[in-house]
């Protein structure tokens, strides 16, 4: 049976028109449910980053460098030590020295009746000092013992005995009248002591 061509065109118009409103509204329902379910696949998220550095990460404390200084302990310690006293020598005058002695010779003779013995020796002095050299009777020494001059024999000292300027030489010969214990000793050792011009000085004593 013929249709109307009219109704045939207004049909196919409305297929189309349903057609178009169909596909639009699955693409807006496409959006919709891409916008609920597949918004990461659109859009990223870059993470924040703070600018604002934690004071723990961006300060950084270094260890506080300890000085130890040592100073000086304030308490001194005082300590009872015992005193002692030290002599200093005595300087030398300028332009002092010692007068110079020099032995000629020391005999001693044999043993006399009385049980004394004679001692001569026989001696010169020079004066170096700068000054006048005081007067002096010689002395024989043993150890402990002193022998003094014997009293008949001062003259034959001469010179020695008498005060000597600077630079002078006397000479004289000495007698000692020794006992008889203190002439053993010297035998025995050879040795005596002679005190003269405020010296002391070594004899090598010899039998007569």
């Amino acid at each position: 049976m013929p249709r109307d061509p009219q109704l045939l065109l207004r049909g196919f118009g409305k297929l189309i028109a349903i057609v178009v409103v169909a596909g639009l509204a699955g693409a807006i329902i496409g959006i919709g449910l891409a916008e609920l379910t597949g918004g990461d696949d659109s859009t990223t998220i870059a993470p924040v980053t703070s600018t604002a550095a934690s004071p723990a990460a961006t300060q950084t404390f270094a260890p506080p460098t300890e000085t130890q200084t040592t100073a000086p302990s304030t308490a001194t310690q005082t300590e009872s030590t015992p005193t002692s006293t030290t002599i200093e020598p005595v300087a030398p005058v300028k332009g002092f020295k010692v007068p110079r002695i020099e032995v000629i010779s020391a005999l001693i003779a044999p043993v006399s009746s009385d049980g004394g013995t004679r001692l001569s020796v026989r001696v010169r002095v020079t004066n170096r000092r700068g000054r006048a050299l005081e007067a002096e009777d010689p002395v024989l020494l043993e150890g402990p013992d002193a022998v003094p001059l014997a009293s008949d024999a001062k003259s034959a000292g001469g010179a020695v005995r008498k005060a000597l300027e600077p630079g002078e030489t006397a000479s004289g010969s000495l007698r000692f009248d020794v006992p008889s214990a203190i002439a053993q000793r010297i035998r025995a050792s050879g040795k005596a002591q002679l005190k003269i011009a405020t010296r002391t000085i070594n004899l090598t004593v010899r039998a007569e």
